[in-house]
């Protein structure tokens, strides 16, 4: 079996790392366990997936102005399917979004997901997570509440 995870690279500034933990600490909340937070970053992205496509151009448009990136590299570690949805977004974004290339887009994006995600509902928040589960809950860490969880889903793709 080859490469089932990988690293992913955030550049943020002290306001972006508290949106971060803001995130992560309201979807623990939500589903009562402890997470890794590769799928605070991994439900983000889900959700931004369902974003309005202009709603998600314009903060790309802001983010400078934004305060959340910055100089401070953090690393997460997510399951390697998260790149599909990277490019999923990145396709409704179009061709303009990615003038400096599909890894300074997928950086802005990070940000981007998690800004839209603490905005979220907390209804769609769980319906991220479910989707995370149905789609790489055979590469996540999760605890057996969380696999039980998994199992009333259904399998993967239904």
């Amino acid at each position: 079996m080859g490469r089932v995870s990988r690293t992913f690279k955030l550049k943020l500034s002290p306001a972006g790392v508290e949106l971060f933990l803001d995130c992560h600490c309201r979807l623990g909340h939500l589903v009562k366990e402890l997470l890794p937070f590769g799928n605070t970053l991994y439900c983000a992205l889900l959700y931004l997936d369902h974003v309005d496509v202009q709603l998600i151009a314009d903060d790309l448009k802001t983010l400078r102005d934004s305060g959340l990136n910055g100089d401070r590299v953090c690393f997460v570690g997510a399951p390697l399917s998260l790149t599909d949805v990277m490019s999923r977004v990145a396709a409704r974004l179009g061709p303009a979004s990615q003038r400096r290339g599909p890894t300074a887009l997928n950086s802005r994006l990070f940000i981007v997901a998690l800004k839209q995600f603490r905005l979220a509902p907390s209804e769609a928040i769980l319906g991220a997570y479910d989707e995370m589960l149905s789609q790489a809950g055979d590469y996540l860490k999760i605890g057996k509440t969380l696999r039980s969880r998994r199992t009333e889903l259904g399998p993967i793709g239904q």
